[in-house]
């Protein structure tokens, strides 16, 4: 059954994993392999349903899923329960379910790409390679999401994003989006703050790894530096990538061109084309 009132592509089945609700588009012709998409903060599997789709006429079997406490997934009650270390281990489990003896493309957007990291670093044998879709190399600072999870502590998400919308949904986005807050767990709100504000720059350990990276964010990004996505893609020897006529959502506001982008890199011979020896950047401006 599907969460909310958004059209959806015609090509998504919806299922759930141990309790997280998810998409899958089975891949158009031959398959190619398996990609894994990580939603951010106050985000949800629907933020890459374009991605999903996109990626399975291209050939690759394309799944999607809500982090715990988002939308319609599980909600564990504590926010003692939505830490990175939690957040990374459901990551492991659902690419574990989907891998069947493939290994997994995996993307992770914003604090989703903080998760895909932490997971990667985890187990890194499970995956074939890393994309961090506007996502930084730690998280924003200590100012950053306090006066909101403290507003959500006393008041609950729903009414944070009313208090931020006080005009209303104007639209079909608008109107699931505030669906999603009213489904979505305040506990979830508050760690996932607490993971943006204070998560360790990690960039080494994904390094050692030896999993080639893709660091992509919209030419409008204004979630992170974008200075320091460069360097944070500089340290690792990773593909950099710029996404034109996009903000912090590239995988809504330009699908189809960020579908190619994620084709082109899981396609490349990783190993020559994108070496681990931080001098290899590519940036695509169009």
């Amino acid at each position: 059954m599907t969460f909310g009132r958004l059209p959806l592509p015609a090509t998504l089945e919806v299922f759930s994993i141990d309790g997280l609700t998810a998409f899958r588009a089975p891949a158009f012709g031959a398959e190619r392999g398996v990609a894994l998409f990580v939603p951010g903060f106050t985000g949800s599997k629907e933020d890459h349903r374009f991605l999903v789709a996109l990626a399975a006429e291209h050939g690759w079997e394309s799944f999607s899923y809500s982090q715990r406490g988002q939308g319609d997934s599980i909600a564990p009650v504590g926010v003692e329960e939505y830490t990175l270390e939690k957040l990374a281990g459901d990551a492991v489990a659902v690419a574990r379910r989907i891998a069947n003896g493939r290994r997994v493309h995996l993307v992770g957007h914003s604090l989703g790409g903080l998760v895909a990291r932490a997971a990667a670093i985890f187990e890194p044998g499970l995956f074939a390679d890393v994309t961090m879709l506007c996502s930084g190399p730690g998280g924003q600072g200590p100012e950053h999401h306090q006066d909101d999870a403290a507003f959500v502590a006393a008041h609950g998400t729903l009414a944070w994003w009313e208090h931020n919308n006080p005009q209303g949904a104007r639209d079909e986005d608008e109107v699931f989006v505030r669906e999603r807050a009213a489904a979505s767990s305040d506990d979830n709100f508050v760690g996932l703050a607490a993971i943006l504000r204070d998560t360790e720059d990690s960039t080494d350990e994904l390094r050692a790894t030896g999993l080639p990276v893709l660091i992509a964010h919209g030419d409008a990004d204004d979630a992170w530096p974008i200075a320091s996505q460069l360097d944070m893609a500089t340290r690792l020897g990773a593909r950099y990538e710029v996404i034109p006529n996009a903000g912090h959502l590239p995988n809504i506001d330009n699908p189809t061109y960020t579908t190619e982008l994620l084709d082109s890199f899981w396609s490349s011979d990783h190993p020559t084309d994108h070496p681990h020896d931080g001098t290899t950047i590519h940036s695509r401006r169009t």
